[in-house]
């Protein structure tokens, strides 16, 4: 009698390999799908996004200014250009009873002198992934997202209250 064994495929090695060669290449598809270099429409396009800065005093309004550049405060990498940019009293959430002049009181909310939220209007190139996912120097353009920036000589962190994508 021969005790050799045969050495035959059978379907159930048929099976686990193409079970393993079917990880092996999901694994890969979702690598380079989150890497973002799986997409072939990748090109540039332009970013409109705009920030709120908080809590700015009056002496350091003079550093937004149209057409200047913003940097990354962290990297100080180059992140877009101020097209717009919009001033408001900062208020400090306390509010007092004041006159109006017929004798009866009003209720107002009071504010800083010399604090201001700016909104600046931001202009970049980004090359969003396949999603739609905008990124600008590494940062996830998302409403309420918290950036660090550079304006001039100020630093600041700011939200992201508005964004548009063209």
């Amino acid at each position: 009698m021969d005790n050799k064994k045969k050495n035959r495929f059978n379907i159930i090695d048929v099976f686990v390999i193409a079970a393993i060669l079917a990880l092996i290449a999901g694994v890969i598809f979702f690598a380079v799908r989150e890497s973002g270099d799986f997409y072939t429409e990748r090109r540039e396009k332009n970013i409109t996004y705009t920030v709120r800065i908080s809590g700015v005093s009056k002496d350091y309004l003079s550093s937004f200014e149209e057409e200047g550049h913003v940097l990354n405060a962290s990297t100080l990498n180059y992140i877009g250009t101020i097209s717009k940019i919009k001033t408001e009293k900062t208020p400090t959430g306390k509010s007092e009873a004041v006159q109006n002049g017929t004798g009866g009181y009003v209720i107002v909310q009071t504010k800083y002198n010399d604090i201001y939220d700016v909104y600046i209007t931001v202009t970049a190139k980004t090359a969003p992934d396949g999603r739609g996912v905008a990124y600008v120097d590494g940062q996830r353009m998302t409403i309420g997202s918290e950036m660090y920036l550079r304006c001039g000589n100020f630093s600041a962190t700011g939200y992201i209250t508005n964004f548009s994508i063209s």
